[in-house]
């Protein structure tokens, strides 16, 4: 530990952090007054200060900790100072990498700065390597401890969601925040900034029932009953004037956010992205999404969302071009398991790459009519010298797309070598496959190749 004479004389900045989920202890000024009980007792003159009120410690971008650095200790022209007083590692920041923490420390370093935890004080000589280890393992500590809360928040919201209440956020153009009391009976709509007071209240959404629900009623008209495209639906809302959601115009972005949002069908869906921790947000895949059907009154009816979904498919190339996109894939993945097959049964490279033109295989991106799944297999002339055609399903937007097999007699494609049927259908479980069926129906195809 250093002595008294040793620190004299010397110059300090001090920094302090509090965010909104640390307790009173933590607060600012608490802070204060050990960094300047500490500084008296060593005679270190504390020669300015800087605070980050209500900010969180997982990421740098806080005006008090970037004005540490940038007006201080990366400042060539600055006042002379020696040290940086922080209270704890947890006040200089929970950084869920925790080389980022010490990376921050690092700088302070090359510019003859020492960062000092004021609650451990000076470190003795003999025991640096020590300190060393202890700074280690406080940092991870802090960063776990966000970690730890925001799993406890997650699972909370996912709780109140899969009663359908919300667990936060602004509600969708057309729809109000509800405020439900203790026993679940409407209170009031909540206006833009406004909270439950009560811990046991719950907040779900309702339809506004004004121009803007009417509006949202009508895109969906325009597109199911029209065939509206969204950029002339658009057209359609800003010639009448009708502002947008935030009063701008319309433009087919905008319609397609609401045609393809299922909160309007009284949904109430979580965790559709993942960005806790102030990671980058991602999109999650629909089976990791919280879904409460009939959770509050629909704006639009099932029925005509999903109608609305096949349409989009059929008119937006984004959409169709993306299911191209995902067969053309998954394809080549299952062309190199036959080209294993294939040379398994002996075929030449030049036999195998003839016979995966030839292999009975379609694909197909499932669709829904009247709330029901359906599928459109399409095969080449060619494909009619097989008794039957294994048929894959597939699903947009999913982290594994492949949906169902099917085993399809060829006989049963019309004329025009495509063939379309319902999950609601006779000839459904004839054709459906269970996944342990796939890979010897495959082998039993290779046959056909000799």
């Amino acid at each position: 530990m250093l002595s008294l004479n040793q620190t004299q004389n010397k110059k300090a900045i001090a920094y302090y952090r509090h965010s909104a989920e640390d307790k009173q202890e933590n607060s600012v000024l608490i802070q204060r007054e050990h960094a300047q009980k500490f500084a008296a007792q060593y005679q270190i003159e504390i020669i300015h200060e800087e605070a980050d009120e209500g900010k969180s410690g997982l990421l740098s971008n806080r005006p008090g900790f970037e004005k540490l650095f940038s007006e201080w200790i990366l400042k060539s022209d600055a006042p002379q100072f020696d040290y940086v007083l922080v209270y704890d590692v947890s006040r200089w920041g929970r950084f869920q990498d925790q080389d980022e923490a010490a990376y921050y420390e690092f700088r302070c370093k090359q510019q003859g700065k020492k960062v000092v935890y004021v609650s451990r004080g000076f470190p003795k000589e003999e025991q640096k390597l020590i300190s060393h280890l202890q700074t280690s393992i406080e940092r991870y500590m802090a960063a776990e401890y966000s970690r730890q809360l925001s799993d406890k928040v997650f699972h909370g919201c996912v709780k109140v969601s899969e009663q359908g209440y919300s667990a936060g956020g602004t509600p969708c153009y057309g729809m109000a925040r509800l405020l439900l009391d203790e026993s679940k009976k409407p209170v009031g709509i909540l206006k833009k900034g406004e909270h439950k007071a009560i811990d046991n209240q719950r907040v779900t959404f309702t339809p506004m029932n004004d121009e803007t629900t009417k509006t949202v009623q009508d895109i969906f008209e325009l597109l199911v009953k029209k065939w509206f495209r969204p950029n002339e639906i658009a057209e359609v809302l800003n010639h009448k004037n009708i502002p947008s959601a935030k009063g701008g115009k319309w433009d087919s972005g905008k319609v397609f956010k609401i045609l393809t949002n299922e909160t309007y069908t009284g949904t109430r869906i979580y965790n559709k992205t993942w960005g806790r921790l102030k990671q980058k947000k991602q999109n999650n895949p629909r089976n990791e999404w919280v879904i409460k059907p009939d959770a509050f009154p629909p704006v639009v009816d099932q029925e005509i969302f999903k109608e609305a979904q096949e349409h989009l498919y059929w008119i937006m190339p984004s959409k169709w071009k993306k299911g191209i996109h995902l067969i053309n894939t998954i394809a080549k993945f299952f062309h190199q398991e036959i080209i294993g097959l294939l040379i398994k049964k002996g075929l030449s490279e030049d036999e195998t790459a003839l016979a995966i033109k030839k292999f009975p295989i379609s694909f197909s991106i499932n669709f829904y009519r009247d709330s029901t799944p359906h599928w459109c297999f399409i095969i080449p002339e060619e494909m009619r010298n097989f008794d039957f055609v294994l048929g894959i399903s597939l699903v947009l937007d999913q982290r594994d797309p492949i949906d169902k097999f099917f085993m399809i007699p060829t006989k049963d494609f019309n004329p025009c070598n495509f063939l379309v049927f319902a999950e609601n259908d006779n000839s459904y479980s004839g054709y459906k496959l269970e996944s342990q069926q796939v890979q010897d129906k495959m082998v039993a195809l290779c046959e056909n190749f000799s």
